[in-house]
């Protein structure tokens, strides 16, 4: 009976063992519910003390800040300003993560849904839209300094405008090099990871055939009623206070692109020259691709200080060097009751999309109203004044 008891033992002891190793069976296991993790937060009194600290690093900054000899009282704020947007701006983004980690736990802990941080964009390798718009950013040589600024802010605003589209179009950047990128590099953030066709050589080297450039020029004759997804559409991306007008139509035909217009005076008179910003042309364009419609998408983007007004029947446009359909002398770029109608500052260029810029609205310093900061905002930061979050 020993012996039996014995030689049993081992068996029993391979049961058991064959018992725990064998894998659980599903239809017994219950599954287990996801247990939100909060996350870890910051203290307020940590964060407080950073910012008190960094606040006390600027002040010595500014202290040691060599200002040049020339520079104006107002200037020298302009540049305190500017500087204390870049040296906070990583405590500031670090407040900003911390706010959205609070929301978030809060949203858990009372079971309401957290709205997306950011809306779904689409791919331009995704998107339906084939048409392509380039931004010809060749004429450094031509603009001084704060029309580099204005550009490299209009450029942001188109990026703003096509990422935000339903089916984006085919954005690019030409000739992006000099200033300009100089600019791009210390002062735009992430440019560089824009879904957009960014490239340093440009139009002629990019597209070889120049049949198949279309340039957009204010001096043009011929009107643009429709587009052609085999053709690229060039902006020049210039800016200028009415210096060097003809210039970039001048460019075009030297290098045998074609070129059109806007078909602004199909519908529309204007008090002021037809010269517009890059990212107005750039809107309008927008607008067409979704509406269809150039007199809607002409309407709801060009300012009123442009003095829009839908043309009559037998009304005739006023070009330069014409008198209106009345007689009255009044040359293009003023008013009918002979004044000039451009603010002090505003700056107007050749081409369709270029210059035209109000003091605040893509200047470097301006004032802005709060109606037009909360457009830059929805449209993206962009648009938004340096030295302003």
């Amino acid at each position: 009976m020993l012996s039996d008891q014995v030689e049993a033992d081992p068996e029993q002891q391979t049961t058991h063992n064959t018992a725990d190793t064998e894998p659980p069976n599903e239809a017994d296991t219950e599954p287990q519910e996801d247990i939100y993790q909060p996350p870890t937060l910051i203290p307020q009194a940590q964060l407080d003390a950073e910012w008190k600290k960094t606040q006390e690093d600027f002040d010595r900054y500014v202290a040691e800040y060599t200002f040049p000899d020339d520079m104006t009282k107002s200037g020298r704020k302009k540049m305190t300003k500017r500087l204390h947007f870049e040296f906070f701006k990583k405590i500031r983004r670090k407040i900003e993560r911390e706010k959205w980690k609070r929301k978030r736990a809060r949203c858990n802990t009372e079971g309401t849904t957290l709205p997306p941080k950011r809306r779904k964009t689409i791919k331009l390798a995704e998107s339906t839209n084939k048409l392509r718009i380039a931004v010809d950013c060749s004429f450094d040589d031509l603009m001084a300094e704060r029309d580099i600024v204005k550009l490299s802010k209009q450029i942001q605003r188109c990026y703003a405008l096509n990422r935000h589209m339903s089916k984006p179009i085919q954005f690019h950047l030409t000739n992006i090099q000099g200033k300009t990128l100089a600019r791009m590099d210390d002062h735009v953030d992430g440019y560089k990871n824009w879904d957009v066709h960014i490239k340093s050589e440009s139009l002629s080297e990019l597209f070889p055939r120049s049949s198949d450039v279309v340039y957009l020029c204010a001096e043009s004759e011929n009107t643009l009623t429709e587009f052609d997804d085999s053709k690229i559409y060039a902006i020049g991306g210039f800016v200028d206070h009415n210096a060097h007008k003809g210039v970039a139509y001048e460019r075009a035909v030297a290098a045998g692109f074609s070129h059109a217009r806007l078909p602004i005076d199909s519908f529309f008179t204007l008090a002021t020259r037809k010269v517009l910003t890059v990212c107005h042309v750039f809107e309008i364009i927008k607008n067409f691709t979704e509406s269809g419609n150039w007199e809607q998408a002409i309407k709801l983007t060009i300012p009123a200080r442009k003095g829009l007004e839908t043309k009559t029947d037998g009304e005739c446009f006023m070009t330069e060097g014409d008198t209106t359909a009345e007689g009255d002398n009044t040359a293009e770029g003023e008013s009918k009751t002979g004044k000039e109608s451009k603010t002090e500052g505003e700056s107007s260029v050749v081409e369709i999309g270029v210059g035209d810029n109000s003091p605040g609205k893509y200047s470097e310093f301006g004032s802005t109203s709060k109606a037009e900061k909360s457009s830059f905002k929805e449209a993206g930061e962009g648009c938004k004044s340096e030295g302003h979050e």
